[in-house]
């Protein structure tokens, strides 16, 4: 399984828990596997994916979705998971674009609300002689950007199938990366050519298609869910993306020592009490939250063989190791090294 870097747990990018939890079902029914099995081993509470409209640190989500992967042997997950999305898959932003008078005006509200879904990709059309280029770009490396690439631009796909009159088909599918073993069930399902080590990652579309109409518009709908969405989005940053803002200032912190509520509230330009209310108005507190990075991070850190637990210890904030085994001790139910030999 490809190994994550840690300094993504100080990074605020994120997906919504609406779009995780839109998905979850389904996948881990094509692949049989038990939801309670797969969470655990991620290190993930069920109840962080009962609140739709929070947004799960980026590094969390990649490691509940390669927990599948080494669990299902699939390298076509983020394929499988694009294959699922839904209109509730991304909240508010999937109704504004339900209501869009045709996929032009879908596409550009995808492009001026995404981010409500998640701050990571960044999506941009632009006109080619071959066509309209819809391009993801995503802001990852390696092997964790395969899966991420691909379930954005099936996603798409899925998503805007079912709203239109006759089943869009693309001109031809493209990704940067190398082709998979199978790429018959990725052209079985685009019903294009599928191009992989390509110049992007999206599609190609006919310039025609993008006047094709919507059956779900609702230009009355349509008003109402752009001025949430507008809302939504002003606020975004200190509000929606909180949990991941947090997250990151108290990353930068913790080689110092433990951070304080008052010293990550400073860091994002707030009073502890003015952090404090923001986090309980979301049902948070934020020695959980801390409690919450320092056990991603473990888990991230002791797959390093290089790493001493002393080490790990003194990244994570804590005076001493012993600190440190007692707190993963109530994490995992297990010492550190009896995780690092399971891992």
């Amino acid at each position: 399984m490809p190994v994550l870097d840690p300094a993504l747990a100080g990074s605020d990018q994120s997906l919504s828990a609406a779009y995780v939890e839109s998905v979850l079902p389904d996948l881990l029914a094509h692949y049989q596997l038990s939801r309670g099995e797969i969470l655990t081993a991620a290190g993930i509470d069920d109840d962080r994916l009962g609140r739709p409209e929070q947004l799960l640190p980026l590094v969390d989500v990649l490691r509940l979705f390669l927990v599948i992967m080494q669990a299902s042997g699939d390298p076509g997950l983020g394929f499988e998971i694009g294959r699922r999305v839904r209109p509730r898959s991304y909240q508010v932003l999937g109704y504004v674009i339900l209501a869009s008078t045709d996929l032009g005006e879908a596409i550009d509200r995808l492009i001026r609300f995404e981010s409500l879904s998640g701050k990571l990709g960044q999506t941009r059309l632009e006109h080619h002689d071959d066509g309209i280029h819809l391009q993801w770009l995503c802001p990852l490396s390696g092997e964790p950007a395969r899966y991420l690439v691909e379930a954005a631009v099936t996603g798409w796909v899925a998503f805007i199938r079912p709203l239109l009159a006759h089943t869009l088909a693309p001109s031809a599918v493209c990704f940067r990366h190398a082709p998979p073993a199978e790429v018959a069930r990725y052209e079985d399902y685009f019903q294009a050519p599928v191009y992989f080590n390509a110049d992007f990652d999206g599609v190609v579309l006919e310039p025609a298609l993008l006047s094709a109409p919507l059956n779900t518009a609702d230009p009355g709908l349509a008003g109402m869910m752009e001025k949430q969405a507008s809302e939504l989005l002003a606020g975004f940053d200190v509000n929606t993306n909180l949990v991941s803002a947090v997250r990151a200032a108290a990353y930068r912190q913790l080689a110092g020592g433990e951070p304080s509520l008052e010293s990550v509230a400073q860091a994002l330009g707030l009073s502890g009490r003015a952090l404090s209310k923001r986090l309980m108005a979301q049902s948070l507190r934020f020695p959980e939250m801390l409690d919450s990075l320092r056990q991603t991070l473990a888990e991230l850190y002791l797959q390093d063989a290089s790493l001493s637990l002393t080490e790990i210890a003194l990244l994570l904030g804590f005076a001493e190791s012993s600190s440190f085994s007692r707190a993963f001790r109530r994490w995992r139910g297990m010492s550190p090294n009896q995780f690092r030999h399971c891992e």
